[in-house]
């Protein structure tokens, strides 16, 4: 009898710890410039930081520099690159190159609610390979009266050509204007993996700083 309640125990205690591997408590910060450079174009350039197991060790820094352009009230589209260093779990360094293209299209539901759809095609890889990714976004803003908290809630599905949809996350969030040409936004994302080997759900705090030159 004790031998079964010890084999029980050391397999729930090996399912929790299996279940506890997949799943990560991670801090995302970024800070961002953004200047118009012409009529109805802007360029952007980012900087980022991510922080993995229970934000204690690094896992990604970036750069990345954006062009968009306003087509109409309601449609964008921009170009993008971001250089990219990851951290391994042995905290060996690898590099990899995004090159992105985006279409924005925003409109309202009603004087408070508005919605943006953002596609996103991008190629990532090293050296040796890449692979084409298309992302599409769902957001939606509402615009409290009377305060200058903007709260949102948005989606995104990551579709790969071979493996179909294998990453999705979900965001809530709430920005806030600083100063007149400084946002701040605090959110709360969860990510779920699909189709790897061993698929990963995330929970992320993210902080951003956006600041108009």
């Amino acid at each position: 009898m004790r031998i079964i309640q010890n084999s029980i125990f050391l397999l729930l205690f090996c399912s929790l710890s299996a279940f506890a591997q997949e799943n990560d408590f991670q801090s995302w910060y970024s800070v961002s410039l953004n200047k118009k450079i012409i009529k109805k174009t802007n360029l952007a350039v980012k900087t980022g930081l991510r922080l993995r197991e229970n934000s204690s060790l690094y896992a990604k820094q970036f750069t990345d520099v954006k062009i968009k352009r306003k087509y109409s009230k309601r449609i964008s589209y921009a170009v993008g690159y971001r250089y990219i260093n990851r951290w391994d779990i042995a905290l060996n360094i690898s590099n990899q190159n995004r090159f992105y293209a985006d279409v924005y299209y925003k409109n309202k539901l009603s004087k408070r609610f508005s919605y943006a759809v953002r596609n996103r095609w991008q190629t990532q890889g090293y050296l040796y390979g890449y692979k084409m990714t298309l992302r599409q976004k769902f957001a939606l803003d509402y615009n409290i009266r009377k305060t200058k908290l903007a709260p949102s809630i948005a989606t995104e599905y990551f579709l790969n050509l071979e493996d179909g949809i294998n990453k999705l996350r979900s965001t809530i969030a709430l920005g806030y204007p600083l100063a007149k040409k400084l946002d701040f936004e605090l959110a709360y994302r969860i990510q779920h993996e699909f189709y790897v080997n061993n698929p990963e759900t995330l929970f992320i705090f993210e902080g951003k700083l956006a600041y108009d030159l």
